[in-house]
Formats: C-alpha cells, sequence, structure tokens
C-alpha cells in the first residue's frame, strides 16, 4: 500500500511538473549514496548505488537537489549496461553539495527509461551534508 501510494504520488508529480512521461506501473528503485570523499563546492557525483532496476531498462537518469536551499545541482543521463553503482566523480557536470552556513539537504533521484523515453522506475534518498 505504502509503494502503491508513493509511486502514484512520483507519477502526479512528476507528471504535472514536468514533461516527462511515467509509467502508470513504474516501480520504486532502491537508491542509497555515501559523501565519502567529497569535498565541498566542487563537481562531481558522490558514489551512488540503485536497486530494483527493471529489465527493459536503457537509460539511467540522476539528478541531484538541495532543498535547503532550494538549487538543482543538476542531472546527466546515461546508457544502462546493468551496473548499479556509479562511482565518485564519474559525471562531472553535476555540482557537489556546497551548503552556504548550514548544512544541506540534498536529494539524489535516480529515474530508469525505457527505448520510448517513458520512466519506468523511480527511487530517491535524501542525505544532510555535512552530516555530522
Amino acid at each position: 500500500m505504502r509503494v502503491t501510494l508513493f509511486l502514484m504520488m512520483a507519477v502526479l508529480m512528476l507528471s504535472t511538473s514536468s514533461c516527462e512521461k511515467v509509467s502508470e506501473n513504474a516501480v520504486k528503485l532502491s537508491v542509497d549514496f555515501t559523501w565519502e570523499n567529497m569535498k565541498p563546492c566542487g563537481w562531481g557525483n558522490p558514489q551512488i548505488t540503485f536497486s530494483g532496476v527493471p529489465d527493459r531498462t536503457k537509460f539511467i537518469r540522476i539528478h541531484m537537489f538541495d532543498h535547503a536551499y532550494s538549487y538543482d545541482h543538476g542531472k546527466v543521463e546515461f546508457p544502462y549496461k546493468g551496473n548499479n553503482t556509479i562511482q565518485k566523480d564519474r559525471f562531472m557536470d553535476i555540482q557537489g553539495p556546497c551548503p552556504a552556513w548550514s548544512p544541506g539537504e540534498y536529494e539524489i533521484t535516480i529515474k530508469a527509461i525505457d527505448e520510448n523515453d517513458i520512466i519506468i522506475g523511480i527511487g530517491s534518498k535524501t542525505r544532510f551534508f555535512p552530516e555530522n
């Protein structure tokens, strides 16, 4: 029930806030990431792991957003070849965490995209930086 409600909310939010197409059968992806060895205010993604990717996934889209400062840190899309770990700094066009005076609240969202550019899986994780 909770997963179904989450997916329905995600579909509603995505369909009303952008022109992305989301499958009504989209699955929830499990997402985690670590700030280990991340320097503040640099460029590059943290190490990200995810699971639950549907078999027909052709692309993965990553997006990082800081809710504390309402700042978009960028997004990137790449062909999915079955690897569920994105190494730190693989994508240098994502701006790393850079809170001005108090911890930022960073959300990383992963979307699984099929050959028709339809989102068939979505998940996210939020962490503060710095965490201590």
